[in-house]
């Protein structure tokens, strides 16, 4: 069985976070609470320098392998689904959900660069 004390802090944690100020633990102190945001400071940074040194290529990657997904898949299904009227001719169908895709992607990359 659970003694007062820890009903009383359970209460109170369950309060914390239901009035909207979130709950404390009580096992952490100054010390390892500074630790803890210090670590997770430098990750942070670490995480930021990471994608900036990063070189181009990846955005460029990422928008062919994104062309590549959405062409075939495009393709795919309208040739399996060519039968019905509102289906058109397939490859070029694929051709342009892959040009949409890379563009996409593309201005995405750029633009998640400048913004970071």
């Amino acid at each position: 069985m659970s003694s007062d004390d820890d009903i009383e802090r359970l209460l109170r944690e369950v309060e914390s976070t239901m009035s909207g100020q979130g709950a404390k633990p009580a096992a952490q102190s100054g010390e390892m609470a500074k630790s803890t945001s210090n670590a997770k400071a430098n990750a942070k940074a670490n995480a930021t320098d990471e994608v900036a040194a990063r070189p181009g290529g990846t955005t460029l990657r990422t928008a062919v392998v994104a062309a590549i997904v959405c062409g075939v898949g495009v393709f795919g299904f309208t040739f399996f689904f060519q039968w019905l009227p509102i289906i058109d001719n397939p490859i070029s169908s694929g051709l342009g959900a892959g040009v949409g895709a890379f563009l996409t992607a593309l201005a995405l990359g750029v633009i998640n660069r400048r913004w970071k």
